[in-house]
């Protein structure tokens, strides 16, 4: 009897262990699964999420016709990205963000630090910037597409493939601004805010420094060098280069520039009537600057204040036109100009 009831008290302490392990491990399971919910729901709270683009219409002059962008609501943070534009990749790829599966092809290449990751078809090419492949871009079947002024005529298109594409182009007006307001736009999406904040601090700092050294020139002007021809920007609201004045601190030598985002023809006689203390050269064949050398400095240009001087600045086209608004581009286009002018 004594046996049968020590068996039996052994049994039921069992059966009760057993109930607690299962217990505990149902409780683990439980709180398990609702970490993971947890951290799933904190990925997706800030969806479905509704972006403006950074302009709302362009307008056209030469074929007189306006587009304006919509507003694109994002159901989900976007996995598969086409980048149509290579400041905007630049910024995406500052901020950490993956899942680039489409890229327009420059014809100047890639800057120096993009090229490892996105250059020499490591992602799949989808035209060029100015030319898109509809059916490669729907091939890729994209989340959402971010296009620029380049790739305006394509953006009914565009939209047949996926609602889902943003104009991250700014206007020239407060460039700085238009720049950091597209490393918010691509923060807000991707969840990058705090690091967005970094860019935007080091931007200031750049800017800062540049506008301090700008400031003790008298003046300077911007010059565009394009297979032998040159082009001049000056400060006006439709001036490509106009925050060389505006934001970073340079006096213009002249004002009154044909408006033009290609600037107007300029000869070497017009840079030498306008005599600036500096001379920016923006070199958009991206040739090696020997040979842009050549091409400039030549009697007239000798003439110069800015050659006399030793203020000639002959600027990476590749960043300084191809690439403008990224996050590390225009840091690097600021150094350039600081390293040229010690």
């Amino acid at each position: 009897m004594k046996k049968w009831k020590f068996l039996a008290a052994t049994t039921l302490l069992t059966l009760a262990l057993a109930a607690c392990g299962a217990e505990e491990k149902t409780e683990k399971d439980t709180t398990s699964t609702d970490t993971n919910t947890e951290v799933t729901s904190s990925e997706d709270s800030a969806f479905p999420m509704t972006v403006s683009p950074l302009t709302s219409k362009t307008e056209d002059a030469e074929a007189g016709t306006t587009t304006v962008f919509d507003d694109v609501t994002l159901e989900a943070m976007p996995k598969r990205l086409i980048v149509l534009d290579i400041g905007f990749l630049d910024t995406l790829d500052a901020l950490g963000v993956e899942g680039v599966v489409g890229i327009a092809e420059a014809s100047s290449g890639f800057p120096e630090h993009l090229k490892e990751k996105y250059g020499s078809g490591k992602v799949d090419t989808v035209g060029t910037l100015k030319e898109i492949n509809l059916e490669a871009v729907a091939a890729l079947e994209p989340d959402v597409i971010f296009i620029s002024g380049r790739q305006t005529a394509f953006y009914e298109e565009l939209k047949e493939i996926t609602p889902n594409v943003v104009f991250i182009g700014s206007d020239n007006e407060d460039y700085m601004d238009g720049v950091k307001e597209s490393i918010d736009l691509a923060a807000k999406i991707f969840g990058k805010e705090d690091k967005a904040e970094e860019l935007k601090t080091n931007l200031d700092t750049k800017v800062a420094e540049l506008a301090e050294k700008a400031s003790g020139y008298e003046n300077a002007l911007v010059a565009m060098y394009n297979d032998k021809k040159l082009s001049g920007f000056d400060n006006g609201p439709d001036s490509r280069f106009a925050y060389v004045y505006n934001d970073l601190g340079f006096k213009p030598a002249t004002e009154g520039i044909d408006a033009s985002s290609h600037g107007s023809d300029f000869s070497f006689e017009s840079i030498l009537a306008v005599d600036p203390e500096v001379l920016l050269i923006v070199d958009r064949t991206a040739s090696d600057e020997e040979t842009v050398k050549a091409e400039i400095e030549n009697d007239i240009i000798k003439q110069t204040r800015a050659y006399k001087e030793g203020k000639i600045v002959y600027l990476d086209g590749t960043t300084w036109y191809f690439s403008s608004n990224g996050a590390t581009t225009e840091v690097t286009k600021i150094q350039e100009v600081l390293d040229e002018l010690k």
